[in-house]
């Protein structure tokens, strides 16, 4: 029977939650914070299994319309893959649809689904500028959504997939 470890660590200055998924093997979804100039070393701030469900959300507000977006990804076959994308507005800076990269559709909430985008994620990782607390990133996989605002706004991270 497959458990769940959930617990708090104190890094260098900084409080953040991480949980693992134990005895599930398969591939694993790391954030990590890269080493600082002044000779801070790397820091991993969230470690998730993937286990039966290689699939997870990036949510984040836009900073200037307020809105929540839902980027969707998933791990097929040793490739990570930015598979949808979940709006309410398409109208707004730095937000829209490609033709041909994805399909529109309603979302049937009053906003926007771009499915089917299935875009490939070069060497399976990906940097974001981790957003302020009035505009939070977060990530979640199942039922569990993680705040990565809380304790490290406005830093660059990696977010990448681990394979066994």
């Amino acid at each position: 029977m497959a458990g769940i470890a959930a617990f708090l660590v104190v890094g260098v200055g900084a409080l953040f939650t991480a949980y693992d998924v134990l005895a599930r093997p398969g591939p694993v979804l790391r954030v990590t914070i890269p080493a600082g100039t002044d000779g801070a070393p790397a820091e991993e701030i969230l470690r998730i299994a993937l286990g039966d469900d290689p699939t997870w959300e990036v949510r984040w507000r836009h900073s200037v319309a307020g809105i929540v977006v839902r980027d969707i990804f998933a791990w097929r076959d040793g490739q990570m893959l930015l598979t949808d994308t979940l709006t309410p507005q398409l109208d707004v800076a730095g937000l829209g649809h490609t033709p041909g990269r994805g399909e529109l559709r309603d979302d049937g909430a009053g906003g926007y689904w771009i499915a089917e985008i299935d875009e490939p994620i070069v060497g399976n990782a990906y940097w974001i500028r981790i957003g302020s607390e009035a505009a939070p990133t977060r990530i979640a996989h199942g039922e569990r959504e993680f705040d990565l605002s809380i304790a490290h706004a406005s830093v660059r991270a990696r977010i990448e997939v681990i394979a066994p």
